[in-house]
């Protein structure tokens, strides 16, 4: 028989190195040792630039699981499958690959969808002809969807929350001060109630002489 190495390729795991080698002992407790030694080749921990050294297109469908995958970086991977691939099949099957590596995400890069317009822009309509990429694409403009509501909902409720404490702290400087706090001391107390919490600009509010409170707002804000 021809010499056989094993590779194990391994997708996502742990953020430290995996060992260059490992082995799998199908013998019985206790026996001499019989199975499996192999390589592992954790490419989810290399570099785009790693898996390019490489010098084959095929290597580049693991683009999408590397440290350092970016947008920027992704759009060049998609021109380089797109020009290397020798016909337009294996350039399907390459995306195809590209894509649901972008689904593992070992990383929480979160590119799936800005990848799949990437893809769409090179072979429009290829993807979403494919069952189970397009099942992909449509969960990941989902998922994408979903975020961004939640995004929304968040900056709506600190809205809030924020103009509830500028309107109650700005009554407390009123009936201090005998007068409704300028635009400048509105944004002051709202900085300084962000940066150090609204308790201590109620206790300032409340201890600070009318000048030293006026001054106290004028001040720059340190963030703590």
């Amino acid at each position: 028989m021809p010499p056989i190495e094993s590779v194990v390729v391994v997708l996502s795991g742990r953020r430290r190195r995996l060992p260059a080698t490992g082995e799998r002992s199908t013998a019985w407790p206790g026996r001499p040792f019989s199975g499996a030694h192999f390589r592992i080749d954790a490419v989810y921990q290399h570099t785009i630039g790693e898996l390019r050294a490489r010098g084959s297109v095929l290597w580049l469908v693991f683009a999408p699981l590397a440290r350092n995958a970016t947008a920027a970086a992704l759009r060049e991977v998609v021109a380089e499958i797109h020009a290397g691939a020798a016909t337009a099949a294996e350039r399907a099957e390459l995306y195809t690959a590209l894509l649901v590596m972008a689904a593992i995400d070992p990383w929480g890069h979160n590119l799936m969808k800005e990848l799949v317009d990437m893809v769409e822009d090179k072979e429009e309509g290829l993807l979403r002809r494919t069952p189970i990429i397009g099942e992909l694409i449509i969960e990941a403009e989902r998922r994408g969807e979903e975020r961004g509501e939640q995004r929304g909902e968040r900056r709506g409720e600190q809205r809030g929350e924020e103009k509830a404490t500028a309107e109650l702290l700005g009554r407390l400087f009123a009936r201090r001060i005998g007068r409704r706090p300028t635009t400048e001391e509105e944004r002051s107390i709202l900085e300084r109630a962000r940066a150090s919490g609204p308790g201590e600009v109620e206790d300032a509010l409340l201890d600070l002489e009318r000048e030293a409170l006026i001054r106290w707002l004028a001040e720059p804000v340190r963030s703590s």
